[in-house]
């Protein structure tokens, strides 16, 4: 079964966690609030769980979200070391070609 969980919900849902609320979130990622919210309900409602207890203004982790909140950093940091391996391999790439056409 696909969830279809993307990697900027993901990173929404770690922004929450860093920031300490959706508010403050929203500010660092340079999104609206809304469109946080909605990627963590989008969590919430394809895994059928529940991440964050609001308690005042701010989000806690449920234990299940705290099991998430792990493995999505890891997930996200390992996508995040992909891209720059990806992007020092094109860049070499490049380099290589462009020393071909000297």
């Amino acid at each position: 079964m696909a969830f279809q969980i993307t990697l900027e919900q993901w990173r929404s849902l770690l922004a929450v966690v860093d920031a300490g609320g959706y508010a403050q979130a929203a500010e660092s990622l340079h999104k609206s609030q809304s469109a946080v919210t909605y990627a963590v309900q989008k969590i919430e409602f394809l895994l059928g769980v529940k991440v964050f207890e609001i308690q005042g203004r701010k989000a806690i982790l449920t234990p299940t979200g705290q099991m998430l909140y792990r493995r999505a950093l890891a997930l996200v940091e390992e996508a995040n070391d992909l891209e720059q391996a990806a992007h020092k391999y094109l860049c070499k790439i490049n380099l290589t070609f462009k020393k071909s056409l000297r």
